[in-house]
This record gives C-alpha cells, sequence and structure tokens, in this order.
C-alpha cells in the first residue's frame, strides 16, 4: 500500500549557493534523480574554513556512541584537525573511492514522518519505535499506534534497518542504496558537492548539533527532530529536503571489506547500480543528524550502524526505480 506525501505538482526553490530559483519537480511525494557516475567511498573534503573546533581530546572524529557524537577528529599526534577529512567512519574499511554508475531513479523528498509510519503500524500491526531504556519512556517510545504529542510531522525515528526495509515494503518502494543515496544528496562524481546545498557550510540549511559537550544544539531553531522541509535552503538541486541533519538515513546496503564483494553488472571496468544483499555486521547510514557537527568533519556524515539498534537519531526515506503512481 502506498501513502503519498503529495500530489503530481512543480514548484520553485532556491538551491546551489547562487541561491537561483529552479524547477524541481515532486510527484507522490517523490522527486526524480538523473542516473549518473559516482564516485563512491571515503571521498575526501576540507573542513569547514575558519573553524576552530573546541570538543575535548582523546576522541574519535565525531564517532557516534549510542546516541550521538563523542568529539572531534584528531590528527596523530592527538590534536584536533583541519583540512582534508575522509568522508569515512570507525566502521567504515579504508578503501580507495570507485567510480559506479547509478541509474535514474526516484527519491522521497523527506525522510518518513511518524504519521506516516503511524500508518504503516495501523495497517499491519507492525511494533511501534520503542526502546526498553529510560531515555526513552518520556519523549521518543510510542504508545501503540501514537506517536509523542507534537511530533507528527518530524521524522520518524527509533526505526532499525529491518523497520525501514518493512515500511518501504509496504508502500511499495525501498530503500535507497548507498550510491543512490549520495548520488540524490551531492550529485555526480564530476560536480559532487560538499553538501546537498553547495560547497560551503550553512547553519540554516539543517537541522544540527554542535562538536561541544552536550551536542545538542538549539541554535538552529530546534534542540532534537524538527518537522521536515523545515530547512528549504538545504535543499538539492533536485529538491530533496533534510539529507543532511535532522535524522540519520540507513540505505539498503552494507559495509564491504572488498569492492568486490558489490553486487552489479561490470560495464567498461564500473559497476553499474552497486549493491549489496547479504547481510554484515554495519549498514550504511548517512547524513548525520539533529545530534551531529558536521563542520569539522562534512565528509562524516558517511556512516554504520548496527542493523538492529535503534537510535534517537535514526530514520530513513524511502526510493523506487520508477516513476510513483499517482492517486
Amino acid at each position: 500500500m502506498r501513502i503519498p506525501l503529495s500530489a503530481g505538482l512543480l514548484l520553485l526553490v532556491a538551491c546551489g549557493e547562487s541561491k537561483q530559483a529552479a524547477p524541481i519537480q515532486v510527484v507522490a511525494g517523490m522527486v526524480p534523480i538523473p542516473g549518473a557516475t559516482v564516485r563512491l567511498g571515503a571521498i575526501s573534503h576540507d573542513a569547514t574554513p575558519g573553524f576552530k573546533n573546541p570538543g575535548p581530546p582523546g576522541l574519535p572524529s565525531n564517532a557516534e556512541g549510542p546516541q550521538g557524537p563523542q568529539g572531534p577528529p584528531l590528527d596523530a599526534q592527538g590534536k584536533p584537525m583541519t583540512g582534508q577529512i575522509l568522508r569515512n567512519s570507525p566502521h567504515n574499511i579504508p578503501l580507495e573511492p570507485i567510480l559506479v554508475q547509478v541509474s535514474s531513479f526516484w527519491i522521497d523528498q523527506t525522510e518518513v514522518t511518524r504519521v506516516a509510519y503511524a500508518d504503516f503500524v495501523r495497517d499491519t500491526g507492525y511494533p511501534a519505535p520503542f526502546v526498553n531504556e529510560n531515555w526513552a519512556i518520556d519523549d521518543w517510545n510510542w504508545s501503540g499506534a501514537q506517536f509523542p504529542e507534537g511530533t507528527g510531522n518530524h521524522p520518524v525515528v527509533l526505526v532499525n534497518w529491518y523497520d525501514a526495509r518493512a515500511y518501504c515494503t509496504w508502500a511499495d518502494k525501498r530503500l535507497p542504496t548507498e550510491s543512490e543515496w549520495q548520488l540524490a544528496a551531492l550529485g555526480p562524481a564530476e560536480s559532487e558537492r560538499v553538501f546537498p546545498w553547495g560547497n560551503s557550510y550553512d547553519p540554516q540549511a539543517l537541522n544540527h548539533g554542535t562538536i561541544a559537550a552536550p551536542n545538542f544544539d538549539d541554535s538552529d531553531g530546534y534542540y532534537t527532530t524538527s518537522p521536515v522541509g523545515a530547512f528549504p535552503t538545504g535543499a538539492s538541486p533536485e529538491g530533496a529536503l533534510d539529507l543532511f541533519g535532522n535524522a540519520w538515513e540507513w540505505t539498503a546496503d552494507f559495509r564491504v571489506e572488498s569492492w568486490d564483494a558489490l553486487l552489479g553488472e561490470r560495464i567498461d571496468g564500473q559497476i553499474q547500480d552497486p549493491h549489496t544483499e547479504s547481510i554484515g555486521h554495519y549498514a550504511s547510514v548517512r547524513g548525520g543528524s539533529y545530534f551531529f557537527d558536521l563542520r569539522p568533519n562534512p565528509a562524516g556524515e558517511r556512516n554504520a550502524f548496527l542493523p538492529e539498534l535503534r537510535r534517537k537519531t535514526s530514520g530513513f526515506r524511502c526510493a523506487s526505480t520508477t516513476a510513483p503512481n499517482l492517486p
């Protein structure tokens, strides 16, 4: 069953660093992404120019523990790093990036909301988001199909990789592969952006955290999650919203120890639509969250979590190989 987020329409949004209006196509809550070549892997990017890292020493680069980042990126001498930082995480194998081919596809314009996920829970009887931890009792756990009051248009969190995949299947969609997600967020290899909106960090373009403890930051207007689409200046050129910030997003793929483990037809030395099928130790997540600070490490949004783990920072959006049907 598919629950469309909107009817088919055209709208104008400001995108890119020039802020020029460009036509954006949205059909049943999804936007089309043209096929292109993607550079997949630990891509190197500059840290935000002029950013002075205030975090404590001795901790890994924005390595997210049970509920958030633990500290700044450090060099071999234990000093805060500047300049080139790998798009990597403690769970990633440091493989050299490779060029892959990604076919055109569609992706949800926004992260899946709690209202939409509640429809799924009611329709299927699937377990509602719930974690048996004290921190989740008051503000995060659901009661049956009822989400915490006032958060219906926020991204659903407390969902693991299996939950996300089950929802997308119910909605006649699927999770995006990591290469698809990267194409939607950062564009093709020849023009890859640092951020979905361009190459300069903009604190008002995403719901973010801060590297300094306690990591929560309401300077963007939200202490935790925000309603989806609350940061329109952070849109990608195709009109996808909140690809960076708000909630980490599960992808369909698991981390591999060798690119040879990726599935897909090899054409002229490049993998067409690379993907993984067997379940591994860590599933790929992308985009950071409201608890994550991209300034010292914009490349740190490429991460990997245990697939069974439910976090208050993790959500998802769905993709489709074909255009969605209008209601």
